[in-house]
């Protein structure tokens, strides 16, 4: 497999799922974004917009991305609309591409070259949103989990508090309307993050537009786990600071995209004076994948607050470790493992350490640079991987050569898997042997069915546990999905390992090779509070398995010894 040459921020084929099932950025907090751009436009151009023109700017634009509908040209004129049909934009949804988020850019240009008031102010607000879901806080792995999975599944704090009240802090509009503070604190922070047109020439104002999605992703790493602490904090516990804490961190994130659209609107107004023509160019789009070269290559997983407290270098002198692949957090949902897997790798690592066991972290880049560490160190490695593909310069063949030479060393390996199918050299023994009634399906059964179903791992002597919650949420990324079963009636060097047993019949949805050095299991079977007798979370922004799946984690790696 060869690195993706230009990644869109959002898999395509999404937009033609069912859309609730996307996880849009911010709700209405796009509408507060573009209430806090709209005072701080350039005078003249603000005079430009009758009240009707801000109303659906702030209430229908800001939100224009948020669909899968195609433009119209009732709301963006016909040269909009063929001029994003020559870039190859069809739907509303591809805006947030990061060709999408440059067109956004482009058509505002046009638009103020066009001089049309409506136009230019609905370009405005869907630059916005582009930017704004960049760095939206339910787009980071904890809050996303949070937001998604734990309040649909109305999960508990210790105190008692649900879920489901939590979520709507988890937005901006939960703090930016806040009279109490969270508007003032959003103000601050806008105040003290204003930008400026530095006179930056098309090029570069395309190639950042289109690198916000990394950026944002780096912004938000530092803040998610704080504003999930603080939410929490203030509903659980109504604990004053935890409620700063809550408005200060989103108001920096909703301002991160208002102090850019507002920069990106005075240069686009001084570029629309010039003649010269916008297109994303082949050297722009170079540019952007040097770019993100760069950016993929220099971030380091301490600077992201969910991975920080969980590494461990192997040092010398330890006793052999169990070692756990971690990947950064990128822009939206991108990522060679899959955005599903980041919040169970950190839940595993910190059960191991909580426990007290010998482990090691590995960050996926070191691994590709300088392959896997020796078994005599670290004898098991465990890696969760929802999807498994190329991401820009991070490679999944050479991954996968890595970690066959692991394997030919004398490693074994505990592959937690989504619906991709596991790595084809290292773990070829499995993919013969998997099934799937569909392409579309997301599980084995049902979703219905899979409500009245439990997961046993055979032969451990553990009872099996029954699933509490529905692997399918209202929208997300993190959904527990893994459709895989298992046919070993003629495979002698391969086991049944993780059973689905639904109104009587049992499924092997897991398998381990015969040696026991290699095992593949569903993403599932290993997600924390999925399963009856587990509904409290003990500490929101620290995730950990819970302890059924605790258990059932150190019976994996029992098998794999």
């Amino acid at each position: 497999m060869k690195p993706n040459r230009f990644h869109f921020a959002f898999p395509l084929f999404l937009v033609a799922l069912s859309l609730p099932q996307v996880a849009f950025g911010w709700g209405s907090g796009h509408e507060d974004v573009m209430r806090a751009i709209i005072p701080r436009l350039p005078a003249p151009l603000r005079a430009s917009f009758t009240p009707e023109i801000v109303a659906d700017a702030v209430k229908h634009a800001s939100h224009y991305p948020d669909s899968g509908e195609p433009f119209l040209e009732k709301d963006i004129g016909v040269a909009a609309m063929a001029r994003l049909a020559e870039a190859r934009i069809k739907s509303r949804y591809e805006l947030h591409s990061e060709r999408g988020a440059g067109m956004c850019f482009i058509m505002l240009v046009d638009a103020l070259r066009e001089k049309h008031p409506a136009h230019t102010a609905h370009w405005i607000a869907t630059l916005s949103h582009v930017i704004s879901d960049m760095s939206a806080c339910n787009h980071d792995p904890i809050v996303h989990t949070a937001t998604y999975a734990w309040a649909d599944w109305n999960l508990k704090m210790p105190g008692g508090a649900d879920y489901a009240v939590l979520k709507p802090l988890l937005d901006l509009s939960g703090s930016a309307g806040d009279t109490a503070g969270g508007a003032a604190a959003f103000d601050a922070a806008i105040e003290k993050q204003l930008l400026r047109d530095d006179q930056r020439d098309a090029h570069r104002a395309l190639a950042e537009v289109m690198l916000y999605g990394q950026e944002g992703a780096a912004y938000c790493s530092v803040r998610g786990v704080s504003v999930l602490e603080g939410a929490a904090g203030w509903v659980d516990r109504k604990d004053a600071g935890a409620r700063q804490k809550l408005w200060q961190n989103i108001g920096e994130l909703g301002a991160w995209a208002v102090v850019r659209t507002l920069r990106d609107v005075e240069v686009a107004m001084r570029l629309a004076q010039a003649d010269a023509p916008l297109a994303i160019t082949p050297e722009i789009e170079a540019t952007h994948q040097l770019d993100v070269a760069r950016i993929i290559r220099d971030r380091h997983l301490k600077d992201e607050a969910l991975f920080a407290p969980i590494l461990r270098e192997w040092k010398p002198g330890q006793s052999p470790a169990v070692g756990i692949v971690l990947e950064p957090s990128w822009a939206m949902n991108g990522a060679m493992f899959g955005f599903a897997s980041r919040v169970p790798s950190v839940a595993i690592a910190r059960s191991l350490q909580r426990s007290g066991r010998s482990y090691a972290s590995f960050d996926v880049r070191r691994l590709i640079a300088d392959g896997f560490p020796s078994p005599e160190q670290v004898p098991q490695m465990i890696i969760v991987a929802s999807s498994f593909r190329s991401y820009h310069t991070l490679n999944a063949e050479v991954l996968d050569q890595k970690l066959a030479d692991y394997l030919e060393r004398g490693g074994r390996v505990l592959w937690i898997m989504g619906n991709a199918r596991p790595a084809p050299k290292s773990l070829s023994a499995f993919n013969p042997v998997m099934q799937r009634k569909d392409a579309k399906d997301r599980l084995p059964v049902t979703d219905e069915q899979f409500l009245d179903s439990s997961v046993e791992l055979i032969g451990s002597g553990l009872p099996a546990l029954e699933i509490a919650h529905p692997a399918k949420t209202n929208a997300g990324w993190h959904n527990p999905y893994c459709a895989w079963t298992y046919d070993l009636k003629e495979r002698q060097d391969l086991r049944p390992l993780v059973a689905l047993k639904t109104s009587g019949q049992s499924q092997t949805v897991g398998a381990i090779t015969a040696d026991s050095r290699i095992a593949c299991i569903p993403i599932y079977a290993l997600t924390p509070y999925l399963f009856e007798g587990s509904d409290t979370i003990p500490s929101a922004h620290e995730p950990a398995l819970d302890p059924s799946t605790e258990r059932l984690l150190t019976a994996l790696l029992d098998r794999i010894r």
